[in-house]
This record gives structure tokens, sequence and C-alpha cells, in this order.
């Protein structure tokens, strides 16, 4: 479905991209528009928390940063155009604005854009009491865009609140495990069921077989709740990816604090990653929005698939209402039910 409010910023960064220099922050909303960038000028820099995004840019030939929402990257002031399509989390949308006061020029403009059901009318409400000038809001179907001219540079009170994006939290343990996360990571503040399923009864299933794990994938890791529990069966390498980098940067900290060594990858599903696992796990975001009938859902067990050695287990959870098991039909021989508890189900799929 095309997404008109990235539309309303690209007709916007058209008209002023020969005139000085454009950041555009693109996180998980921003897919469709990344080929339009493909003739772009050498003034434009995109900035994306999302890995994909930000691999793609590279091959388009547009300088690209991949980090957890940080516009200290280019230099302060500089950034004539800024672009912001507002993200699924207030606080990753707040924390990109209040930056924003910082990095376009003192008489540089801030875009902002999104859908009504969104926020945008609050967002846009917030943001103009941070710049001297806000243009009126235009409207495309239920998208709206907003032009902000000349941050207000003040004290730290006049910034929206971003729920400390930046600060790393202990949330809690579990099995042992200190648990370190922050805003920017999916269900960031809390314990999920369906990993905590996951993780007791793939050890079952191990226990059962007389498995030992030697290689763990642990595939769309978050925070890493999979991987510092999963280090208590003792293998001898676990491999963590992610393509969130806020979820990359919680799970080093909690790799750190748990005194362990884990190898932790930036990738999109884990297609970049050539070794082979005896055991893989993986919560995956399908509660995002996705269709199983979606190429999220082909693009996850292509990759365990493809990660999974000859005798290996991959062990899914996924909400109980999820058909995967046809899907994994294309990519797997055999699976197994280990739970169905009405919320979530855990499988064991092998070759």
């Amino acid at each position: 479905m095309q997404d008109h409010a990235l539309n309303l910023l690209f007709e916007e960064w058209q008209k002023n991209n020969a005139q000085g220099n454009s950041l555009w922050f693109a996180d998980e909303n921003s897919h469709e528009i990344l080929p339009k960038f493909a003739t772009a000028s050498k003034n434009l820099t995109i900035i994306s928390n999302r890995y994909d995004i930000h691999a793609t840019a590279q091959k388009l030939g547009v300088r690209s940063f991949f980090n957890d929402v940080d516009f200290s990257v280019v230099d302060a002031q500089t950034i004539d155009h800024l672009f912001i399509r507002i993200s699924k989390e207030k606080s990753v949308t707040h924390h990109a604005i209040n930056q924003a006061l910082k990095t376009v020029t003192p008489i540089g403009n801030m875009y902002l854009a999104g859908y009504k059901n969104e926020g945008i009318k609050t967002y846009a409400q917030k943001a103009s009491a941070l710049f001297k000038n806000a243009g009126a809001l235009i409207k495309h179907k239920d998208a709206h865009s907003i032009c902000l001219n000349t941050p207000r540079i003040s004290s730290e009170q006049s910034f929206l609140d971003d729920n400390h994006y930046t600060a790393l939290r202990t949330i809690g343990e579990y099995q042992g495990a200190q648990l370190i996360s922050k805003p920017g990571v999916f269900g960031y503040e809390k314990i999920d069921e369906g990993s905590a399923l996951l993780l007791c009864c793939a050890k079952k299933y191990l226990d059962m077989h007389n498995l030992k794990p030697e290689k763990i994938l642990d595939l769309g890791c978050g925070y890493g709740l999979l991987s510092l529990v999963s280090a208590q069966w003792q293998p001898s390498e676990i491999v963590a990816t992610d393509n969130n980098a806020a979820a990359l940067n919680a799970l080093k900290a909690g790799a750190t604090a748990n005194d362990l060594t884990l190898k932790i990858v930036a990738d999109d599903a884990g297609e970049n990653i050539t070794d082979k696992f005896d055991t893989l796990l993986c919560n995956p975001p399908f509660h995002k929005g996705f269709s199983i009938n979606g190429d999220l859902t082909d693009k996850f067990l292509r990759s365990a698939s493809h990660r999974l050695s000859k005798n290996g287990v991959a062990f899914f959870v996924v909400n109980s209402f999820i058909g995967i098991e046809k899907k994994a039909e294309m990519f797997f021989s055999r699976h197994e039910l280990l739970i169905n508890n009405k919320h979530f189900k855990v499988l064991a799929f092998k070759k």
C-alpha cells in the first residue's frame, strides 16, 4: 500500500534538494521511498536505525549511516532540510525531533509527515513550539505534513519527552540473566511471554533428545533474552542478529553485564551470515502487522533453513493464530508442534 505521508515528504525533498544539505531519517516506514533516491544529489544523507534500509541506501549510492537515531554523525547546524516520517514509537519520533533542533542550520527547515491515526497533528503541534515559524498542515488523503523553520535553541526542558531515549536500563532478571533494554526496542520494558515459552520448550526438547547445542543462532534477537538465557546451556558459540540498531546496542550492554562473549551482528534476518548452526532460536517480528502470506515470513524461514546444519533444529515461537507450518513446508522437511497454549505456539523445524 502506498504511503502518502512519505510521498508528501518526498515532494518537499524534490523542491529543496538542490538548495543546501538534506538529511532524511529513514525508519521502518521508509522502504518504498528508497528507489526514488537512486538519482539523488550528493547533498542527501540518510540516517536509519534499520540495517536493511541503510544497506539499500548504500547500494543506491546514497550517503547513509546506520545507528540508533543519532544525528550527531553529521556536523551540528549544517543541515538545511531535515525530513522525518513519524515512527510507530513516540519516543523515537520525539528523540528525532529533539535532535533536529541541533542539526539544522539557524534558519533551517524540518519537515514532519504521518497519518492522522498515528498522531501527526499532535506531533506537529508539539514540534511547532520548538521552532520560530510553522507552516500550515498540508493534507493528502489521510496523511499530513508540516514545514517548521528556524529552531529555538534553548534549555533541555523545552525538548520533547523522549523517555530518556539513549539511556540503557536494567528491566529485570530471567533465569539468572540480567536483562538490559531501552526505548526503540520492541517490548523493551517486558520479558516477552513468547520468548520465555520458546526457551522452556527448546531446553526440554534438547534434553529429551540428548542434544547438546554447540552453535546457537538467535535470529531477530531484540535485546537478547534468548541469547542471554541460552548461554547457560554452555554452547561453544552464540551469534545474535537483528535489523534494529537499538536492539543491538541493548544486547551489547546485556552481554557485558552478564560477562558473556557473544557475536552480535547487524543484518536483515541473518541474510549475510554464512555459518551453520545446530540450534536456531527465533521469535520473529510477525506481531508488527505483517501478513503470514507476506515476504517477511518467507525471509525468516528461508534464512533459518539456510543457516541450519544438516541435523540441526530450528525453534520458532509465533502467535497461535499464525499458520506458519504451511509456509515452512517450502524450507523444512519436518516440523513438530511442541506446545500451543492458545496465545503462542512453539515449533521445532528440521531439514
